[in-house]
């Protein structure tokens, strides 16, 4: 009996032994990780400053592009340029607000526009994800027959999902559908209020993803139509706000559609909209927020994310630099011209900005 006795207590010091290796292990691990995240540059000098490198774990950058339709065809050179940029500028993936291809037409003809669209966007060097639009998704008015549905097939067979939702680096990016119509009559419209109401289907859907994300460190919301600005776009977007309040996590919510940059805030969120990726402006006019561009989002831990808009095609690609001041040249950088006094007396027209395009 006492040498059983005995036995036991041997497992119980061994299994005592073990958790508290384990556990110093853990602590060892801890405590390497955290030392990881504050570990000073190298270097042979003494100095009073101590120089430590940050945690990249948790910090990224994605960006926006904004519409690309309702425009000239050439407004695709513009969605090229905005390729070249975002391959530059090398983030973890792009987002779209909507309308990529025309749209309001056959399907034949949206399927050849879809290809055109995804193969200029799969010329980014880093994933992408869209959003429907309603010119992604109405067969409108030059199709001999409207579909009940009109494009959604289509743009889920060759885009995605209408709506869906995924985590990265404990952030959740909602892509949310705003087009799903009337739901007595299937009209979609963008100009009707009861054709921007969100089903309770999807409504649903997003209150369990919000749960879901409920640890995150943040949320962004994207979608198309910017129904916050209420009108055509609907009078339930209450309650949406009302559940993304409610999480205390939901940071910014993008949309585009009127082609024109706009920047609301509501109960600690941000509501901002896009002007166009290619899409139709009515003039170039920065200060209107009438620019062919990009949104850029960086991200870090433990701080609000910076939200940057820069213009198409600003980016300049190193390679394409001199490569040396030529022989029998200083080494002096030419002055800059200054301008005339003529230049300098003449009067600039002071343009208003515009009260928003709907297209």
């Amino acid at each position: 009996m006492t040498k059983t006795i005995k036995l036991l207590n041997n497992d119980y010091v061994k299994l005592i032994w073990n958790a508290a290796v384990i556990l110093g292990a853990i602590i060892l691990l801890s405590s390497f990780l955290s030392a990881q995240s504050n570990q000073p540059v190298e270097t042979p000098r003494n100095s009073a400053v101590t120089l430590t490198v940050p945690q990249a774990d948790h910090s990224f950058t994605f960006l926006i592009f904004a519409d690309r339709t309702t425009g000239k065809p050439e407004g695709i050179s513009v969605l090229k340029d905005a390729v070249v940029d975002a391959n530059r500028l090398a983030p973890d993936f792009v987002m779209n607000i909507g309308d990529m291809v025309q749209g309001y037409n056959a399907a034949e003809q949206w399927l050849e526009q879809m290809k055109e669209f995804k193969e200029v966007m799969n010329g980014l060097k880093c994933p992408w994800y869209p959003t429907a639009g309603n010119h992604d998704i109405y067969a409108g008015r030059f199709a001999k027959e409207l579909p009940k549905k009109q494009h959604e097939k289509e743009y889920e067979e060759n885009f995605g999902p209408l709506y869906y939702a995924f985590e990265y680096k404990n952030y959740w990016f909602i892509v949310l559908y705003t087009d799903e119509g009337n739901p007595e009559t299937d009209e979609k419209s963008f100009s009707k209020p009861e054709c921007q109401m969100m089903s309770d289907t999807q409504f649903s859907w997003l209150k369990s993803v919000l749960n879901k994300a409920k640890t995150a460190d943040g949320i962004f919301i994207f979608q198309h139509h910017p129904r916050w600005l209420g009108g055509g776009y609907g009078n339930d977007w209450d309650k949406v706000h009302a559940v993304l309040v409610e999480t205390g996590k939901v940071k910014s919510v993008f949309a585009g559609h009127i082609h024109r940059m706009t920047y609301n805030e509501k109960d600690g969120i941000k509501y901002i909209t896009l002007a166009t990726t290619g899409g139709k402006l009515d003039r170039i006019d920065s200060n209107a927020g009438l620019i062919h561009e990009i949104h850029h989002v960086s991200l870090r831990k433990n701080a609000e994310p910076e939200i940057t808009v820069l213009p198409v095609k600003t980016t300049l690609d190193i390679t394409a630099m001199p490569s040396g001041i030529p022989s029998g040249q200083n080494n002096n950088v030419p002055k800059t011209a200054s301008p005339s006094k003529t230049e300098t007396n003449k009067k600039t027209k002071e343009e208003k900005p515009l009260s928003g395009t709907v297209l």
